[in-house]
């Protein structure tokens, strides 16, 4: 696995506008994905994505295998419960579901679930609020 200082330097490079730089440094991700079973890497990705909407970061983020599905959704769990992130997190999650990845059956088993359901419901419950207050 990359050192903490040269995970800072691939992803300055990550969305070089150079084709050829950032596909290597993908290739290098991706490489350290498949030898590193960690979660660092993926909160890692997960943070740059939500602090910079990278495409080639969001690329990685939904293309992970087993067993980094879990570190994903427990990293997505994490901010879906915070105002600031939510949406770009779901945005995420939305990126993630629409291409059906291998562990999709993992979902409703997920710790994400549940909070899921809580911010569907305040939302409906802010729906409400609003729909009384202004009708």
């Amino acid at each position: 696995m990359a050192q903490q200082a040269n995970v800072g330097e691939l992803l300055a490079m990550l969305d070089s506008p150079m084709l050829g730089v950032r596909d290597d440094v993908t290739a290098v991700f991706k490489e350290n994905l498949n030898s590193d079973r960690g979660p660092m890497l993926v909160n890692t990705l997960v943070d740059y994505y939500l602090e910079t909407s990278s495409q080639p970061a969001l690329h990685i983020l939904t293309t992970l295998q087993e067993p980094h599905d879990k570190h994903l959704l427990d990293r997505i769990n994490e901010y879906v419960g915070k105002a600031a992130t939510r949406l770009s997190i779901l945005s995420l999650l939305g990126h993630v579901i629409r291409l059906q990845p291998s562990w999709k059956h993992k979902l409703s088993q997920a710790p994400l679930l549940p909070s899921l359901l809580k911010c569907l419901k305040f939302l409906d419950l802010f729906s409400i609020y609003k729909i009384r207050k202004c009708g």
